[in-house]
């Protein structure tokens, strides 16, 4: 079972941790390499060992790259939890509060809480950790769509399938 306060050496990802597949291979995520999850308790876990590809000037991870996660993994955290039958949950609004630097070959864990889903809006928040100290924080308010099985795969079913396989 993976846990929050798993830490492996640096460089790796920890055990029970699998790529995210890509949806297009030479898209933004292809060039960022995506990030990696688990399943522990019902929820889904995020993370990614910082590469040089995605630092800054400055030698630490760059904020682009912990907010581009973020916005993905937190609504996949809520899809992944709640049964929205919604391919997408395009953003609202994603604010993120950094706390300390991600530094070469960390792991980065990502945590997160749905707060609320209601018909139009899903309120998620989420953590992020190297070797269990906060070095992120985030709030993400997300667009629910109706369930509509003609506008594309219910995104929710498929990554409890992908994690169950």
């Amino acid at each position: 079972m993976v846990h929050l306060s798993d830490i492996p050496p640096a460089g790796a990802r920890p055990a029970g941790f699998r790529p995210l597949p890509l949806l297009n291979d030479s898209g933004f995520d292809a060039v960022i390499g995506g990030f990696d999850v688990a399943e522990a308790d019902g929820r889904l876990l995020a993370g990614f060992v910082v590469q040089p590809r995605h630092c800054n000037h400055a030698g630490v991870c760059h904020g682009g790259m912990i907010a581009t996660v973020f916005d993905g993994y937190l609504a996949m955290a809520a899809m992944f939890e709640h049964d929205l039958q919604v391919p997408i949950l395009p953003t609202i609004s994603l604010v993120v509060d950094f706390l300390a630097p991600g530094k070469p070959e960390d792991w980065i864990a990502f945590s997160a809480d749905v707060l609320r889903v209601t018909r139009g809006t899903v309120f998620v928040q989420g953590l992020a950790r190297v070797k269990g100290m906060p070095i992120a924080r985030a709030s993400g308010v997300y667009k629910r769509s109706a369930p509509d099985p003609e506008s594309g795969p219910d995104t929710g079913k498929l990554l409890r399938a992908f994690m169950r396989s």
